[in-house]
Order: C-alpha cells, then sequence, then structure tokens
C-alpha cells in the first residue's frame, strides 16, 4: 500500500485491515511517497509522515501489525519516485512473491494517468476499497479501451481491480490538512496517536493559527478564521489552489499584530514598497498592512509562494493587475462571516456565483463607504475601479 500518508487517517487504516482480513497476507509493506506524482507538494516533511505512518501502525490489530513494515526507499531517494519503480524493484528482490497492491477508490479512478498502466497491471495484482460516492467499479467484460467506457459523469475504476468487502469512510487527507488550517474538527478523522504528533509539531497550518492567536487581538484573530473559511469554500467553487487560498486567508492580516505607527517604522526599516507609500503614511498608515503581512509571511512564516504572498499584498487596495487568488482573497476579506455591514451577505453569495463581479461590488462598496465618511481614497483604488468600469 503506497500513498503519501498526508496524513495517514482511519480511512487508511480501514482499508488496511480490510485487505489483510480478506487477503491473509505474509506480509504487509507500506510505502510512503516522498512526493506523489499526481499530487501536489506534501504538507508536512517526509520526515514526519513517516513518524505518522509508524504511529498508525502501531494502532493496528497485533497479528497484522506482526507483519507490517515501512519500506521508506521513494523517501530515500528524495526525488518523486514512480509506483512502476516500486513495483519492478520489489518484483526483483522477491520473484517468487505474489504481490497485491491496496488502494483507495480515489486512486482507482486516476489509474490510467499512472505512469506505464499496462505495465503495473502485469507487475501485481490490484484491490480498490470502495468509498461513498466512487465511480463504477466496471466488470471484466467491460470495454478494454483504458477500463472500459464512462460511468454516469466520467468516473469509472478500471476492470482489473477487485472489490475490497465493505465500504469505506469517505476521508481524506485533503479534507483532514483543510479542517486543521481552518480551524474546523479534524482529530476525530484520525488516531490519536497521530492527531497528537500533528498537534505537537504544529502541521497543517496549526502553528501558524497558535501564532495569530498569540499576536492578534481577538476580533481580528475570529476575523482571519472566518477569511481562511470562506476562502476554501470559495477555492473550491472557482476551482483554485484550496491550500494557497487558505494559508493567503490566515495571514493576510499578520501584519495588524502591530498598532499602525509600528507600521510604518518596520515598513521604513525593511524597505517594504507600497503605491504613495508617504501619502499612506501621512494618511491612513493603517494600509499599510497589506504590505507588511506579506513581508512578514515570507520572514516569520516561511512563505516563499509568489502567489501566495502577491494574494496577502493585494488584499486591501488591489493592484492594477490582479490574479484568481488575489481577487479571492480581495472578497473573502471584504465578505467574510463576521462582516456585519449591511452588503456583506449579499455580496458573499454574489461571490460564490461570479468572482469578478464580487470584486468589483467589493471595491465599489469600499470608495463608497471611504466617500461617505469623507475619508481619503487611495489612488491605487480609485485606478482599479477606473479600469474596472470599462
Amino acid at each position: 500500500m503506497g500513498g503519501s500518508f498526508d496524513p495517514p487517517h482511519k480511512g487508511h487504516k480501514r482499508l488496511l485491515v480490510a485487505a489483510a482480513e480478506e487477503l491473509k497476507p505474509d506480509r504487509i509493506v507500506l510505502v510512503p511517497a516522498f512526493q506523489a506524482p499526481l499530487k501536489g507538494l506534501p504538507g508536512a516533511s517526509a520526515a514526519d509522515r513517516v513518524r505518522m505512518l509508524r504511529k498508525l501502525v502501531a494502532g493496528l490489530p497485533k497479528k497484522w501489525r506482526k507483519r507490517c513494515s515501512l519500506d521508506i526507499s521513494e523517501v530515500r531517494a528524495h526525488r518523486m519516485v514512480y509506483t512502476v519503480e516500486t513495483l519492478r524493484r520489489l518484483r526483483r528482490e522477491h520473484p517468487r512473491t505474489e504481490l497485491h497492491f491496496i488502494v483507495g477508490s480515489d486512486s482507482a479512478e486516476s489509474f490510467y494517468k499512472w505512469r506505464e498502466p499496462e505495465a503495473l497491471k502485469r507487475l501485481c495484482a490490484w484491490w480498490v476499497g470502495m468509498r461513498p460516492g466512487a465511480g463504477v467499479l466496471l466488470s471484466p467484460g467491460a470495454s478494454a479501451l483504458k477500463g472500459g467506457a464512462q460511468a454516469p459523469g466520467g468516473r469509472r475504476i478500471p476492470a482489473h481491480f477487485k472489490r475490497l468487502p465493505g465500504r469505506f469512510p469517505d476521508i481524506s487527507s485533503t479534507d483532514i490538512r483543510l479542517a486543521a488550517a481552518t480551524g474546523a474538527q479534524w482529530a476525530r478523522l484520525t488516531t490519536g496517536p497521530v492527531a497528537s504528533f500533528i498537534r505537537k509539531r504544529g502541521l497543517y497550518g496549526l502553528a501558524i493559527i497558535r501564532e495569530l492567536e498569540r499576536t492578534l487581538k481577538k476580533p481580528r484573530f475570529q476575523h482571519t478564521m472566518a477569511v481562511a473559511d470562506l476562502s476554501a469554500k470559495l477555492a473550491v467553487r472557482h476551482g483554485l489552489d484550496r491550500h494557497k487560498a487558505v494559508l493567503a486567508g490566515l495571514l493576510h492580516d499578520c501584519g495588524r499584530c502591530m498598532p499602525p505607527e509600528k507600521m510604518a517604522e518596520r515598513c521604513r526599516s525593511w524597505r517594504v514598497k507600497a503605491p504613495s507609500v508617504r501619502d499612506i503614511v501621512r494618511r491612513q498608515p493603517k494600509l499599510l498592512h497589506s504590505y507588511l503581512s506579506a513581508e512578514l509571511a515570507r520572514r516569520r512564516f516561511g512563505i516563499q509562494d509568489p502567489e501566495v504572498l502577491s494574494a496577502i499584498r493585494k488584499h486591501t487596495l488591489g493592484a492594477l493587475r490582479m490574479s484568481p487568488l488575489d481577487k479571492l482573497i480581495y472578497v473573502a476579506d471584504a465578505v467574510s462571516e463576521d462582516r456585519d455591514h449591511p452588503g456583506s451577505k449579499p455580496l458573499r453569495e454574489l461571490a460564490f456565483r461570479d468572482l469578478d463581479i464580487a470584486m468589483k461590488a467589493c471595491l465599489w462598496a469600499k470608495l463608497e463607504h471611504a466617500r461617505s465618511n469623507n475619508s481619503w481614497m487611495h489612488p491605487l483604488s480609485l485606478s482599479l475601479w477606473t479600469r474596472l468600469r470599462r
């Protein structure tokens, strides 16, 4: 059984035990990936994922725990290793062994995206554990063209897979990582020892959340968590990277940990660039927080992703050029659940329908608020409005 195990969870454990009960294997081998080919960069280091996997194994029934071992050759390779490479190596090392590979239904559905799928089918027998809502498991008589005819909605599981008895919990590592980063309930989805390890190490955004809770005032921290939550939902709706959206949402206001006069001083000492910075310092220094937040995200939290830093930087004043992620964070900040101004709910609903229109509406609402309060309007926001009106 291979995978990122980022983190390992109860679904992995259930699948492993079900396969063991069905196959009665002489040996169980778990192969954590350094980086899975069809997934992005892992949320936790390879070393931490191996440690978590060992804790999961320690909780297996005794008869299977004794037969279970970890093969960390992919981790030691420090590169993306394809499953076909690992299976060929295992076949060379154990030429007389009957190999069975266990996957969840989501991995089975993507089988023909794996490297050398026809070779994979010859190297071992394949088993799948079905989760709720999984694609159709094709019968052996189905079309041989890459797994046969499409199931409803285009999802199908190739006919060479054998189905493990039972239904398996609808749990994914992605959901656990996102839940942890947005303050939602996540620990019940994995085992107690793994959850304790995640908390202790501050994985999946927990360390960031702790630092923000320590440094931000309570209303600002609550706003931060609301923005992260809405950012995740909007990213799903508009097909954007959820992890980048949540990270930008968490850190968009980290610069609010200091008063406006301190912001100006810190921006000068760090040489943070902001448009019309002298006017901002003189008229409304609080507007520096978005630029300072991006710099703090880089310096204090180690964020290097230019897309995330850009979204943090542009979430208050915007910019003449904005990516979809930039717009998403701008809108999420303006209409998060903690916002109680009259237009927040309609704008929030609009954001799920059309992000560009919502961005324009949020900018107009900000300018109208400034005008009604006789406040200074930053020239960048005015220029952006002029561009969006065209």
